[in-house]
């Protein structure tokens, strides 16, 4: 098992996604005096420049926005009414990152956060063993954690951090204030033994489900094709004895969230022949959850690239890990 969760060695060449983030130091310092000093909602009127900015010279992105609503059975007739929800997808993407950084960094007061499932996250707690949280890209599970330090323990997210130096440096300032911790896995071999050093401590340890660093991964049926997911976060569970428990953070308008957390599994291998394919049955679970939570919340999908594999490529990487695609 690789450390982000894949089973192939991941290398920078072959990553489809390369964790950066676009704008660089100035324009994430701009947005962020808009809203310390002119407020949030002035911040969100100028992010049109810049979603436009995205239309024209984000090509990929564009195409992949567009990939994800044509799965999800967006009817989309012509050109500009293509163009016009990629840019109220990018919009949504760019409201959800201003809401992050002003719940971590400026006032969180007038945020309103349902937490609906909170009582199952507790109860998982109670076993002493740690919890490992599995999400997505998807709404605004930075928020989410932030303000998870009501169940007073620490919270751990297992991040790929690649942005630029500089850019990482600012970031880290304009965030100085976040109550959780970052487990970093962009290449250090640590990670694995932080990941369990945390959930021996008895505390959260967040990952996200549905990105592989790697070119292999395990092919689960997404949105009437095939797509890659990590593997990682079930082994963690399934070695360590850590219950696991499914939660998405979901924006419902301004200053307004829905946290969602599922009943904790706790997940064992009965054999080792087995492993594979229990390991499939809930990278499976997960995705049917994350399927019905994309299409209650539609734009708030965050994966603006080649997501999807083609049958070739899903039957190659089936075939290394000994599992059907069916």
């Amino acid at each position: 098992m690789n450390q982000d969760g894949s089973v192939a060695n991941a290398s920078a060449k072959s990553r489809r996604w390369t964790g950066r983030t676009r704008g660089g130091v100035l324009g994430n310092w701009f947005f962020y005096v808009l809203m310390r000093f002119l407020g949030l909602r002035f911040a969100y009127a100028c992010l049109s420049p810049v979603v436009f900015y995205f239309l024209l010279f984000a090509p990929r992105a564009v195409k992949a926005s567009s990939d994800y609503r044509r799965r999800l059975g967006y009817m989309e007739s012509s050109w500009l009414n293509r163009i016009w929800n990629s840019y109220k997808h990018f919009l949504s993407f760019g409201k959800i990152l201003l809401d992050r950084a002003a719940i971590i960094a400026l006032n969180t007061s007038k945020f309103e956060f349902v937490f609906e499932g909170e009582e199952h996250i507790r109860t998982a707690l109670q076993e002493h063993k740690g919890v490992v949280m599995i999400s997505a890209h998807c709404g605004n599970w930075e928020g989410a954690a932030h303000l998870l330090d009501r169940l007073d323990v620490p919270v751990n997210i297992v991040a790929y951090e690649g942005e630029a130096e500089h850019i990482r440096r600012f970031l880290n300032k304009a965030m100085a204030n976040r109550s959780f911790s970052i487990i970093s896995i962009d290449g250090e071999k640590d990670s694995s033994i932080a990941i369990m050093a945390a959930l021996n401590r008895g505390e959260i340890v967040a990952m996200h489900a549905d990105r592989c660093l790697g070119e292999e991964g395990m092919v689960i049926p997404f949105l009437g094709g095939n797509a890659r997911f990590p593997v990682g976060p079930y082994m963690v569970s399934a070695i360590s004895g850590a219950p696991l428990v499914c939660a998405f953070a979901m924006r419902q308008g301004v200053y307004r969230y829905h946290f969602y957390a599922y009943p904790a599994e706790h997940l064992a291998f009965s054999n080792r022949s087995q492993r594979q394919q229990a390991l499939r049955e809930w990278a499976g679970h997960y995705v049917n959850r994350l399927e019905n939570i994309l299409r209650q919340y539609p734009l708030q999908w965050h994966n603006f690239y080649d997501f999807w594999v083609s049958q070739t490529d899903s039957q190659q990487l089936s075939n290394k890990m000994g599992v059907s695609t069916r």
